[in-house]
């Protein structure tokens, strides 16, 4: 089973799955901003990263689906509400698609998350984009530049830091295949509990647009909202508004 860190001990279960750079701690920031009496939210590490660093596995878009719906097995979750920003919003498309979340998946929440159909990068892209398993100071160059580069240097060595305290070169250079590559939008679709898409205000990459495109089709009843004081990782960036946008969602 994923490692993960836990929060409050209220009714209402949230599972929050990370993005690509780093572990769970992407969300830290804004872990002070749920209400404990009313919310449990579990923040998993994927496997190569924080807690499950040493799990070994195929690292594929499925995988981090099927992991997160046994996690929510294990922890014998009947009821709960999945969240997902940026590589783990690709990985939750899937999991709220499959027959082990039907009648238990209460809700999804996508915050600038990368599109079931996964999202191609062209030659200049992956050139950039891969060579961030070697480098922490190209890490933090990509968060810099899906942050819309307003955040400074102080935000991209933050990244950088973190991402080399958390995740492995494996992971790093494997997952980026899988979201860049892997296209599970055949397998998405039939989820009709409520579905909140939001975007980053200053996310030059993961738009409006993308969504519209990619993501709103495959979840027709899904609602569409940018964060304007965000980019691509809104609970880094504004992680008391954030927090509150997943709290209403989930307790709606």
């Amino acid at each position: 089973m994923l490692g993960y860190t836990s929060i409050g001990h209220g009714s209402t279960r949230i599972i929050a799955a990370h993005t690509w750079l780093c572990d769970h701690q992407t969300y830290a920031p804004m872990m002070p901003f749920f209400d404990p009496e009313r919310f449990t939210v579990v923040f998993p590490d994927f496997r190569g990263y924080g807690k499950s660093r040493d799990m070994q596995g195929e690292f594929s878009i499925r995988e981090m689906g099927r992991d997160l719906l046994e996690l929510a097995d294990r922890l014998d979750f009947n009821a709960y509400h999945l969240v997902g920003n940026s590589m783990g919003g690709q990985a939750t498309q899937w999991a709220a698609s499959q027959p082990q979340a039907k009648n238990r998946l209460q809700s999804l929440t996508l915050l600038c998350s990368v599109p079931a159909h996964g999202f191609p990068l062209d030659e200049q892209g992956a050139a950039f984009f891969g060579a961030a398993a070697e480098s922490a100071e190209v890490r933090g160059q990509c968060a810099a530049a899906v942050t819309g580069g307003r955040l400074g240097a102080g935000f991209a060595r933050h990244v950088a830091s973190l991402s080399t305290q958390t995740a492995t070169k494996d992971a790093i250079k494997r997952y980026l295949s899988a979201w860049t590559q892997e296209d599970v939008s055949g397998e998405v679709g039939g989820f009709a509990g409520d579905v909140r898409v939001f975007v980053g205000g200053h996310d030059p990459v993961l738009t409006a647009a993308v969504m519209q495109q990619k993501v709103l089709p495959l979840f027709p009843q899904a609602k569409l909202a940018s964060i304007e004081g965000a980019g691509h990782y809104p609970g880094l960036e504004s992680p008391a508004y954030t927090a509150a946008l997943i709290s209403a969602c989930a307790a709606e």
